[in-house]
C-alpha cells in the first residue's frame, strides 16, 4: 500500500514538475512574440533617415505593470502610421496581457515625456 501511494506521489509531483517546465517554454515563446513585433515597430521607426526633425515625432509604447507606457520612441510621419498605431496597439495590450498572466512587476514610475525629435547623425533623439 506504501509503495503505491508513493507511486502516486512521484506521478503527481512529475506531473506539477512538467506543467512548470512547459509553463517555462510557454512564457519564453511569449516573450520572444513580444520582442519579435517590438522589432517590427522598431525597424519601421528607423525604416527613414532622419535629416529634418519637422518630418519625425514620438509616441508611448508598451505597458508597464503598474500602469503607464514603458517608454516613447520617434518615427518619421511619411510612413504609415495607422499600421505603425496599430502595431503599438498590438504590442501594447499582448505586454499587458503578459504581465497579467506572469505576474510580472515593474516599478511604477513613469517615464518622463519628451518635448521633441533632433535629427543628429541621420539618426532621431528623443529631446526631454
Amino acid at each position: 500500500m506504501k509503495k503505491i501511494i508513493y507511486v502516486i506521489g512521484m506521478c503527481i509531483g512529475l506531473t506539477f514538475l512538467g506543467c512548470e517546465s512547459n509553463a517555462e517554454e510557454i512564457k519564453e515563446l511569449e516573450s520572444r512574440d513580444l520582442a519579435t513585433l517590438f522589432a517590427e515597430i522598431e525597424s519601421l521607426a528607423s525604416s527613414e533617415t532622419c535629416t529634418d526633425s519637422s518630418n519625425w515625432t514620438f509616441t508611448g509604447y508598451g505597458s508597464k505593470a503598474c500602469g503607464g507606457v514603458v517608454g516613447y520612441i520617434a518615427y518619421p510621419k511619411s510612413i504609415d502610421t495607422n499600421y505603425f498605431q496599430e502595431l503599438l496597439r498590438r504590442y501594447a495590450t499582448a505586454q499587458l496581457a503578459y504581465n497579467e498572466k506572469w505576474g510580472i512587476i515593474s516599478d511604477c514610475s513613469l517615464p518622463d515625456v519628451p518635448l521633441r525629435v533632433e535629427c543628429q547623425n541621420g539618426e532621431p533623439n528623443l529631446i526631454y
